[in-house]
């Protein structure tokens, strides 16, 4: 009788252990020599390699895609958000000739000299301050290039103008101060940052290193400790909606950003949501959650995060046939991917495919 004998082997895997994390302002030649990354990328690479790569590292579109509504007016609404916090700066700090001309001159970067001039023709002096604020940031809205698409009655500009009063009317322009240095204040700051981690894995020591961009939406100070706000549309802002925000990678990315950029810890973090319709109580229309940050777990898991994910572009940037395709993903947001087309095609047509696909370049720096 032959006798069959097995052997189990067991390999050793230790986690990701965590060296050095050092994130810096980008340097030009940073900017010429290393791929950019923002949390939009970074998501997408992990919602699905094929679908993320594809679409923000090569830049590709398909011919025809929609209107995306969702992004549209959140991007308009944000738009208001920022206006009400450029007031704010305005009517509680710009008390010296310096500071209202710092005012004037971040007016003009955040909206635009033109548009910035024609919103500022709405301030009344004769007004209160939350006629002024709305007058302000409706003109914001107005003037940001949405508009009404009939197959969506959710998103539009009525109901976006009903839920901005609601958040002027939650919104305390005494509880915060807006951050300022010489050149900026804390109101849509763009970042570019180099990081650098050195990492091991299974005793084999790495260093990744990449440009980590994206805008922060608000930098103030709650009472002497530096806080991130970023501002949040949805169709709803219940419990589930908290959850997605209290561990995810964005906000710590930003309290890192914060840090960087300033010089100073900033570990606190503020998240407004809006209800967009608003809800039948005004009052439950607006939502602030503080998620606060520390170094475990959320930075040594941030890490970990963009290492993995920037690992992944780096490997199947050039191959993108052959990068994982995750199918959970085909169908996000109650609609079919639009790359599905090609991810079913054969391999020898996929080049073909993507040739012909629309250029069309995201950059937050930029909103574009």
């Amino acid at each position: 009788r032959s006798e069959q004998s097995s052997y189990n082997w067991r390999i050793s895997m230790e986690p990701f252990i965590l060296h050095n994390l050092d994130i810096r302002m980008s340097t030009d030649e940073n900017k010429a020599s290393l791929p950019a990354y923002d949390h939009t990328k970074l998501s997408a690479i992990n919602t699905c390699p094929t679908w993320g790569i594809l679409r923000y590292s090569l830049h590709r579109r398909m011919p025809g895609a929609g209107r995306e509504m969702a992004l549209e007016a959140g991007a308009a609404a944000h738009e208001s958000f920022a206006a009400l916090k450029w007031f704010q700066y305005y009517s509680r700090q710009a008390d010296t000739e310096a500071k209202k001309s710092l005012a004037e001159t971040e007016g003009s970067r955040i909206f635009g000299v033109d548009r910035f001039n024609e919103m500022r023709q709405v301030i009344d002096g004769s007004k209160t301050d939350r006629t002024n604020a709305i007058n302000f940031c409706l003109e914001a809205l107005y003037t940001s290039g949405f508009y009404d698409d009939p197959r969506d009655t959710r998103r539009t500009i009525s109901n976006l103008s009903e839920g901005i009063i609601c958040y002027i009317d939650s919104y305390d322009l005494d509880k915060y101060t807006i951050y300022e240095n010489k050149h900026r204040i804390g109101v849509e700051i763009a970042f570019d940052l180099t990081v650098s981690v050195e990492w091991e894995m299974n005793k084999d020591p790495k260093v990744t290193v990449g440009r980590f961009t994206g805008k922060m939406d608000g930098l103030l100070y709650n009472k002497d400790k530096l806080m991130i706000w970023e501002d949040k549309t949805g169709a709803r802002i219940d419990d589930a909606w908290l959850s997605q925000w209290i561990m995810s990678h964005q906000i710590t990315g930003y309290c890192l950003a914060a840090s960087a950029f300033t010089g100073e810890e900033c570990l606190q973090a503020l998240v407004s949501g809006m209800k967009v319709p608003i809800a039948k109580n005004p009052s439950d229309t607006i939502r602030k959650e503080m998620v606060n940050r520390s170094y475990d777990p959320f930075i040594l898991q941030w890490a970990n995060w963009f290492v993995h994910s920037v690992e992944m572009d780096q490997l199947y940037i050039d191959h993108i046939e052959q990068a994982p395709k995750y199918t959970h993903s085909c169908n996000r947001y109650f609609r079919p991917c639009s790359f599905v087309p090609y991810c079913t095609a054969d391999t020898d047509e996929k080049s073909q495919i993507v040739t012909e696909m629309e250029i069309d370049e995201w950059s937050p720096l930029t909103g574009e």
